[in-house]
């Protein structure tokens, strides 16, 4: 492996850890290990090191602190697989911290490529952005995970020579009811002339169903007409009777000049369509002059061997089917506006269409103002579009309005030429849910969390307003809140905590999960909180639920949770982190709210251990992260811990406390902020920007999970105006389809002109060369090839890259 760079490495973590003599800084000054594990598996020649680092202080290097640790846990690992008898071939890393929204990873890469400085780049990245945001990445314990693997030893995969697939042909699903079946009635293989009399015959004669269905079938008084018929058409087009087959290629011209020319002159002209099971909806075969009225389509069968006839109007693909435009359709007021059958005045589509000038008739539509020049086609406009269907006549809205659409980005009708604007909002109604405020605590045996103790605190709006979300519910019933006001599960008892409901078990996980699922009203929706939750708590939850086999809803950024929801029977449980509504720590909102409840205390979190149960114990000012600590908050610990050091430490009793006066200090809050947010957005009528209406305010809890979204809410209630702010789309007005860098405009203009070439880019008329689905970002017009301009960072040009991540 290569070494690290000098600029980025002035120490090693072997010589603070106290691993290895030598000069360098004092180990326990600076840097202690936490944890560590270390995996094998044997069947795949995977070693993986686990390491949590808690850093005391930080050194005026701090880079050189971080690459030091790298280096120390990727040797760590090598030298593990290696006593394994694993000669290492590839490396990734993740970095862990509660201060990051995201893992800092790196990939398997080989061990030649420098994997440590890859590693320390993008941790240096990380970290000065963090800086710019007045956060440091040392300031919470964080974890390191290398993995190491060698692929020798696996099994080969197995190639099989041989040419490339072909590829299969594209396969319709044929709606059977659009085909007319009969048996040939000769038994003969006239399947194509049997085929074209029977539509013919349904297209021109106006029978009823009854009549046409004994034709085809030789039923009563129609017996024999049928092929009656056929071997009349078949005399008169020269086909001789009893051949093996007929070729549609030879016989159809016939066929159409026969009835255009002689048979059906003046009554109507023919046109056939041969469609088969596979091709792009194109027809295999089609004749007839191209001033048609009236389509013959016939359908092959190429496993049977056999032509059908469709009917008429049969919607042989499932769907309406435009033989101009050759393409399928759902309504024809959704078909191409450009197809030469459609009508752009009714919106009939069809051989007969558009629909022709009469010379007599003229009327201006007052709705739409469209000019009609023929009097059926008036009337069907009148009769079939859509003025007062539900979908132009809710919200207000007086019916259909020519030239608007439903617009999916703001959800309502206008001209999408037009554009969007951010429609103000109404208050939702008052409803009554649930609030939950919880909180876990957990054990320090290894990396994983097991919460051993949970409290959470249960109250409703009514309660809320009544003043009553401080009482137990034994004194104070209410049908949304349940039984218990305060309830915990824990793994061992305790005595001087009042709660209305303890829980004594072995997981408490487990219970709290079934009791938010199961035991709670189901009749109301459930917001449950946690602070910081969405980095610990919900994610612990999350587990747990899984393992119960229900999947919810997840709204996360990288590894934080902002939202998880899931359907329970007759409600929705929806769990959010009260940090992204109220973003300081929980013992800071005690005396931002001004609440009216006991401070946070001081925690030994790190003697959170089942071994402590029962005992008195004195822990240290390791066990309560003193070194994690900020200066401020570091000198009132210190005070405190000189008065309590030689108190005794009871874990059952302490955790009791703890918990229970966290969820009090958050339900607190989470009551006061909601108190103050209902003050801030209540308005009086004619107060609001976009509406007369009078409201009481906006209930923060159950419509936004962010500050930031509240924030919004409430401007998009109060004070936004009607079509006031424009959606400005996401590329800018000028550059809607497409995005391009000026690396890429700047080498396009280079190859145009040192080449003598056009290449077409975004800035081109018609945008972007389109090709499928996908754009390019350059099309040389003379020689048919595209261009994709990635840049140094896709690459990973070594000097670009350095300056990025510095």
């Amino acid at each position: 492996m290569q070494q690290l760079s000098k600029n980025s490495r002035s120490f090693f973590i072997a010589n603070l850890l106290g691993l290895q003599q030598g000069t360098g800084y004092n180990a326990e000054r600076y840097v202690e290990r936490l944890n560590d594990s270390i995996q094998h598996n044997a069947k795949f020649n995977v070693t993986k090191t686990y390491s949590k680092f808690m850093i005391k202080d930080v050194p005026a290097d701090a880079e050189s602190l971080l690459s030091g640790i790298f280096q120390f846990c990727v040797d760590r690992t090598l030298e593990h697989a290696r006593e394994k008898n694993i000669e290492p071939q590839q490396l990734a890393c993740t970095l862990t911290s509660d201060f990051l929204d995201y893992d800092i990873w790196v990939p398997f890469s080989n061990l030649s490529n420098n994997t440590v400085d890859a590693m320390l780049n993008r941790c240096q990245h990380i970290a000065q952005s963090k800086k710019q945001d007045e956060l440091s990445l040392f300031g919470a314990p964080f974890s390191i995970t290398v993995t190491t693997i060698n692929k020798n030893s696996f099994n080969k995969r197995r190639r099989l020579g041989g040419a490339a697939r072909k590829i299969p042909k594209v396969r319709h699903q044929i709606n059977n009811r659009s085909l007319i079946k009969f048996n040939n009635p000769d038994n003969m293989n006239h399947c194509l002339f049997f085929a074209l009399i029977a539509s013919l015959t349904q297209n021109i004669c106006s029978w009823p169903c009854l009549k046409f269905f004994y034709y085809i079938n030789n039923l009563k008084g129609m017996a024999g007409r049928f092929q009656k018929d056929t071997y009349e058409l078949m005399n008169q087009i020269g086909a001789q009777i009893g051949l093996h087959e007929y070729d549609a290629d030879e016989w159809i011209p016939h066929v159409v000049d026969h009835w255009n020319n002689v048979k059906c002159i003046n009554q109507c002209i023919v046109k056939i369509f041969i469609f088969g099971d596979h091709g792009n909806y194109q027809p295999e075969f089609e004749y007839g002059p191209e001033d048609y009225d009236t389509p013959i389509l016939l359908y092959y069968n190429d496993i049977e061997k056999h032509f059908y006839a469709v009917k008429k109007n049969g919607r042989l693909f499932g769907k309406y089917y435009c033989l101009s435009c050759k393409c399928v359709y759902n309504k024809a007021q959704h078909h191409s506006i450009t197809c030469k059958a459609r009508c752009k005045n009714c919106s009939r589509v069809g051989p007969e269409f558009p629909c022709q000038p009469d010379n007599i008739f003229f009327k201006n539509c007052n709705l739409c103002f469209k000019d009609f020049k023929n009097k059926d086609c008036y009337e069907q406009h009148l009769n079939n579009v859509i003025w007062n269907v539900y979908v132009n006549t809710r919200n207000g809205r007086k019916g259909h309005v020519c030239s608007e659409k439903h617009c999916n980005t703001c959800n309502e009708f206008h001209d999408l030429t037009r554009g969007c604007y951010i429609k103000p909002l109404e208050p939702k109604e008052c409803q009554p849910y649930l609030i939950i405020a919880f909180d876990f605590e957990t054990t320090q045996l290894s990396t994983i969390h097991e919460p051993n103790f949970i409290a959470a605190k249960v109250s409703c709006p009514e309660c809320i307003i009544k003043g009553q979300w401080q009482q137990s519910l034994h004194i104070n019933t209410c049908k949304i809140c349940g039984q218990h006001r305060t309830i915990t599960f824990s793994q061992h008892p305790f005595i001087e905590t009042t709660v209305d409901k303890k829980i004594i078990c072995n997981s408490p996980i487990s219970s709290f999960v079934n009791w938010i699922l199961n035991e709670l009203p189901q009749n109301y929706d459930i917001y449950a909180f946690s602070h910081f939750g969405g980095r610990f708590d919900i994610v612990i939850t999350l587990k747990e639920i899984v393992k119960q086999g229900l999947i919810p809803e997840i709204l996360k950024k990288g590894n934080k949770i902002y939202e998880m929801k899931m359907k329970n029977k007759k409600n929705n449980i929806i769990f959010r982190d009260t940090f992204n509504l109220m973003p300081m720590s929980l013992a800071s909102l005690v005396p931002s709210f001004d609440l009216e409840v006991q401070d946070k205390p001081f925690f030994p979190h790190m003697a959170n251990r089942p071994e402590n149960y029962g005992k008195e114990i004195y822990p240290t000012k390791t066990d309560y992260l003193a070194n994690g600590m900020m200066p401020e908050k570091r000198k009132m610990f210190d005070l405190w811990y000189e008065h309590q050091k030689n108190t005794p430490f009871l874990l059952d009793e302490a955790l009791a406390s703890y918990c229970t006066n966290d969820v009090e200090i958050l339900m607190a809050a989470l009551i006061a902020f909601r108190k103050e947010f209902f003050e801030v957005t209540k308005r009086n009528n004619g107060e609001r920007a976009a509406s007369s209406k009078t409201h009481e305010g906006i209930d923060v809890l159950r419509e936004a999970m962010t500050i930031a979204s509240a924030c919004m809410r409430h401007f998009r209630t109060n004070h936004l105006k009607e079509q006031h702010l424009a959606l400005v789309p996401e590329r800018g007005y000028d550059k809607v389809d497409g995005n391009q860098s000026l690396l890429a405009l700047r080498f396009f203009k280079w190859y145009s002109e040192k080449f003598g070439v056009t290449v077409q880019n975004v800035n081109s008329d018609g945008g972007e060369k389109k090709i499928g689905n996908y754009q390019l970002d350059g099309w040389v017009v003379e020689e048919n090839f595209g261009i994709e301009v990635n840049g140094c960072v896709w690459h990973g040009c070594p000097n670009v890259s350095q300056m990025i991540m510095i």
